[in-house]
């Protein structure tokens, strides 16, 4: 499987609304529930007005074809990412998934995946 790593550190925020966020920006992810709107974007466009933050977080996504008739792919990379023994966040889009981890086990991540087969392009 390819993927590709996004040479950016990222932050998991929670707002109060959504009110003065630029969606202008690359890597904008949000979710809105009845109980809290969040954030995950580039730790260098965080915003300034957080109820809370989290900070240390890598990220890289399948580049290439996740249709949604395509089945197993993140199943495939949770797998060898809970043997790593750290948590994961991933973050679907229409075209492609993103998956986030801690930056102090990223490294140790990506040489697991590589050795199951993945490639990073």
């Amino acid at each position: 499987m390819d993927l590709q790593m996004l040479n950016k550190k990222f932050v998991i925020c929670q707002v109060e609304d959504f009110r003065n966020i630029n969606f202008e920006e690359d890597y904008m992810f949000t979710a809105k529930t009845e109980e809290e709107y969040s954030i995950i974007c580039p730790e260098e466009i965080a915003p300034k007005e957080c109820i809370k933050i989290e900070y240390g977080w890598k990220c890289f996504r399948i580049a290439e074809d996740a249709a949604f008739e395509k089945y197993g792919m993140i199943a495939f990379l949770a797998d060898i990412i809970a043997k790593q023994e750290t948590g994961i966040l991933v973050v679907a889009t229409f075209d492609t998934d993103y998956i986030l981890i801690k930056e102090e086990k990223m490294e140790q991540v990506k040489n697991a995946l590589i050795e199951a087969g993945c490639q990073f392009i």
